[in-house]
Order: C-alpha cells, then sequence, then structure tokens
C-alpha cells in the first residue's frame, strides 16, 4: 500500500497506553500555564485596545483582574513546591 500511495490504518502504538510514569514534569507543564495565562493577559489587553465599545472594555478588565488572581494562585503553587524560589522583582537601582 505504501508503494502506491495508499493511506494505510494507525497501527496500535498511538492508542492509550497503561503506563504510570510521568510523560512531562510538574515544572514543565506549570511553564506552559503561566505562558498560556501571559498570552491571555496580551490578548485581553489587545481586545481592550481594539474594542470601540466602552461596555467590552469593562468586561475584558474584569477578565484580566481574573486571569491575574488565577496567575496569583500559579505563582504560589510554584513557590510552594520548590518550582520557583521567589516572584521575579524589579532590580534595585539604588
Amino acid at each position: 500500500m505504501k508503494e502506491d500511495d495508499i493511506p494505510v490504518l494507525m497501527t496500535t502504538s498511538t492508542e492509550v497506553s497503561d503506563s504510570t510514569t510521568y510523560t512531562f514534569s510538574d515544572k514543565l507543564i506549570m511553564f506552559y500555564t503561566t505562558s498560556l495565562i501571559a498570552l491571555s493577559v496580551g490578548y485581553y489587553g489587545s481586545s481592550m485596545a481594539m474594542s470601540p465599545r466602552r461596555d467590552l472594555g469593562e468586561k475584558y478588565s474584569r477578565l484580566v483582574l481574573e486571569v491575574l488572581q488565577f496567575s496569583d494562585d500559579g505563582v504560589k503553587l510554584m513557590v510552594k513546591n520548590g518550582l520557583m524560589e521567589e516572584p521575579p522583582r524589579a532590580l534595585d537601582r539604588e
């Protein structure tokens, strides 16, 4: 079938396995989660700036606040589990 360019059915190796080991580390999953949170805040900000309607701006502001509160919970979880020593801070210039 492959020689004639005919699609071949998927093998059983792509099915769900009964493995009990972790595929991804907790640190990697938290990195992706915090990256998606940062992207969502950026998208809400862009949407707020591009929308001519004031009522949508209020809703976007509320959503940004909720997402940032969720982000704060994620940072606390990362600090608690030793994935981050402390949240990033501004440099002390003095």
